[in-house]
């Protein structure tokens, strides 16, 4: 007769959740220190109390959402055009030619460019950030496509021609699913390089806005409200990674858990 070994779970405190929060617990401590020995850094206190200023009196809110509407026009425009022409440069050498050092000049130039060339551009409109979102995060989605699509297995697409398969129905079902994973990974790119564009452009060239406000504060040489509007920024970006794309990125490649469970022997029987 065989025994199994009893498994124990892993404790929250040495799990996943236990290190993210004494991680937090030791930034904290750090930023606070830090406050305590320099004026011109302010500690957990003052940013509280200068972010709960900033929502009694609706600024929050109201800037928030502007420039939420600004980010999601400019990453539904960088997804689909991303998608496209990763896919054209991945499928065809041609495209791939014509483009993909373009693309990769793109991925060099940091998001700051973009936002100052955009205030030039566009001068104080909702254009410049929208703009500024698309070309800071399209090169991100292009690259990761591109490289999903070279991928896929050419026995693949060849049988797909020998039984005479529509190329819609080919996209749709051989191309989409197989560089589902990668268009994911990119998008995470993406966004948080549209975010990090979003946030200069404001700066730079806007009268509302998340940015605008944290140059409102800057200018005014209040850091508790400037490094209050920075937070609001970061832990946006952290919560949207954390709570929305990484999960779809575990559900994107959810068979490669397939497989790797599938491979596992199966335990035998007691006798």
């Amino acid at each position: 007769m065989t025994t199994t070994a009893p498994t124990t779970k892993p404790s929250w405190l040495t799990g996943p959740f236990g290190a993210s929060a004494a991680a937090a617990v030791v930034f904290l401590l750090l930023w606070q220190a830090a406050g305590m020995f320099s004026e011109r850094i302010p500690g957990p206190a003052p940013v509280i109390q200068a972010a709960m200023r900033e929502v009694e009196r609706g600024e929050f809110f109201f800037n928030f959402a502007i420039s939420m509407q600004r980010f999601g026009i400019g990453m539904a425009i960088s997804i689909a055009v991303g998608i496209a022409i990763g896919l054209a440069i991945g499928s065809s050498r041609l495209f791939d030619d014509m483009f993909g050092d373009v693309n990769l000049v793109g991925l060099a130039i940091p998001a700051v460019i973009w936002a100052l060339l955009c205030a030039m551009w566009f001068g104080f409109s909702d254009t410049a950030p929208i703009v500024t979102v698309v070309l800071s995060a399209v090169p991100f989605v292009v690259v990761n496509v591109a490289a999903g699509a070279r991928s896929i297995p050419p026995a693949l697409l060849d049988m797909s021609d020998s039984y005479g398969v529509t190329p819609a129905r080919r996209l749709r079902h051989v191309i989409l699913p197989s560089v589902t994973g990668y268009t994911v990974a990119g998008i995470r790119f993406g966004v948080m390089s549209g975010w990090n564009g979003l946030l200069l452009s404001e700066w730079f060239g806007s009268a509302d806005g998340v940015g605008h406000q944290a140059r409102y504060w800057y200018d005014a040489n209040q850091m508790p409200g400037f490094v209050a509007w920075i937070a609001f920024f970061i832990l946006f970006m952290v919560l949207t990674d954390r709570v929305v794309l990484e999960r779809l990125s575990r559900r994107a490649f959810r068979w490669r858990d397939g497989e790797s469970t599938s491979a596992t022997p199966a335990a035998a029987p007691a006798a």
